[in-house]
């Protein structure tokens, strides 16, 4: 079940599969004759202009960073799915024949998301596809009693104990927006080996990671590996790794989702920077030793949030990991929507929270970081450029990565895992 579904034998043989199904489709069977065939390459056509009109235009559901081709890909696919209907409708028609046909039409769309899956990187196995890593819906483990006088852990002071379960696990989690009043759907959290040890190391740091949009918190967790690149961190380290949080960023189901700002859509800097952090702390005694032990990250969508967690709350997020996010929160319809759906048509409250204007105005000697972008990356690599740009200006410990890859799971998975040594670094767990 680990076999590959992005690179190796099983993605070219599923593209081999189809182009032969369309071809077989194209040249067997009854002879459609050139009005016909003509019809079929135009209807084709027609509904691949209406998905990109609908995809670039009015849903907006991905932008210039991926590619194209997929566009072809979607003429093939709907021209084979096509030929396949006839072929199965056609009158005096063997019914293996119209089985074949059957088989043909599903060979084509198979062949269509294994290249979209191959562009995203979306389901890097069939384990992924097929077996996600699972959540449990037991109660966390908290500890008896929080105590905020425990060392921070590290491997320095920390000697894990017979029968340290060899994994972590992953819980869903309500965690509430007292202060902000932030609508949430639940919150995936991982806890590593040391903290479900028997005694347990409870103060551990914390990582929050923040998920693309479209997307989920579960999205780490079956794209990125998440679960996996921990706990081989914890195998190494003695069962320590930070703690996860996976906070739900889609506002609850709002069509306005948040910018990881203040705005008159919802309160969500104050929900990641107040309520998340005092929740943990509060429920499960990690992160309690200070800022140093807390660290942002997240990829697209959920990059552009770490970057501006960090630049208006550096108190709380002193390090961030922004991978493939933009260089300020945009919304499909432009800039002066955003501002009249946020801010009520405010630039200055805008500017005010805004990351790229708060490290023009500000220093922060303090904050440390790491831009990953993808080398094939158009549109957000520039972006992340400036954003690493503008927060050196502004005195901050910034690193620029180029990883090979677009804007997928290829380079936003490998973003967190090349960098694990580095965030558990400045989060206390390792020595610098």
């Amino acid at each position: 079940m680990s076999l590959s579904l992005v690179d190796g034998i099983l993605p070219i043989v599923l593209l081999i599969l189809g182009a032969v199904s369309l071809v077989w489709l194209g040249v067997s069977g009854q002879r459609l004759g050139w009005k016909r065939a003509l019809a079929v390459v135009l209807a084709a056509c027609a509904l691949t202009a209406l998905i990109y009109v609908l995809a670039e235009y009015v849903f907006h559901w991905w932008n210039a960073s991926l590619p194209r081709l997929l566009y072809l890909f979607s003429a093939l696919t709907i021209l084979g799915v096509q030929l396949a209907v006839l072929r199965v409708l056609a009158p005096g028609i063997r019914i293996r024949r119209r089985v074949a046909g059957v088989a043909a039409g599903l060979l084509v769309l198979l062949a269509l998301a294994g290249t979209v899956n191959i562009a995203y990187h979306q389901y890097p196995t069939v384990a992924a596809l097929f077996t996600p890593p699972p959540v449990t819906d037991d109660p966390l483990p908290r500890p008896a009693e929080v105590r905020r006088d425990l060392p921070a852990a590290s491997v320095e002071n920390w000697t894990a104990p017979p029968g340290m379960p060899a994994a972590g696990k992953v819980f869903h989690q309500q965690i509430p927006g007292g202060r902000s009043g932030y609508a949430s759907n639940p919150a995936l959290i991982y806890l590593p080996p040391a903290y479900l040890a028997d005694p347990g190391n409870v103060n551990l740091p914390v990582l929050v990671l923040v998920h693309g949009q479209p997307g989920s918190p579960e999205d780490w967790l079956v794209s990125g590996g998440l679960a996996e690149i921990m706990d081989s961190f914890a195998a190494r380290h003695h069962g320590l790794a930070p703690v996860v949080v996976l906070p739900d960023l889609s506002n609850a189901g709002n069509s306005n989702w948040p910018l990881c700002l203040d705005t008159t859509v919802s309160n969500s800097a104050t929900y990641l920077a107040q309520d998340l952090p005092a929740w943990v702390q509060d429920n499960l005694g990690t992160g309690t030793a200070g800022p140093q032990q807390w660290a942002i990250g997240g990829y697209s969508y959920g990059g552009t949030c770490a970057v501006q967690l960090a630049a208006n709350y550096p108190g709380v997020y002193p390090t961030f990991l922004d991978i493939a996010g933009e260089n300020e929160p945009t919304v499909a319809g432009g800039h002066h929507e955003l501002l009249d759906t946020y801010f009520n048509g405010d630039e200055d409250a805008f500017r005010k929270q805004n990351a790229a204007d708060l490290f023009a105005a500000m220093r922060f000697p303090d904050t440390a970081g790491i831009v990953v972008v993808g080398q094939d990356d158009k549109v957000y690599a520039p972006e992340g450029k400036t954003v690493y740009d503008d927060a050196t200006a502004a005195g901050a410990n910034v690193q620029f990565q180029t990883l090979p890859g677009g804007h997928s799971w290829q380079v936003w998975g490998a973003g967190l895992e090349n960098n694990l040594n580095w965030l558990c670094t400045r989060l206390g767990i390792l020595e610098p």
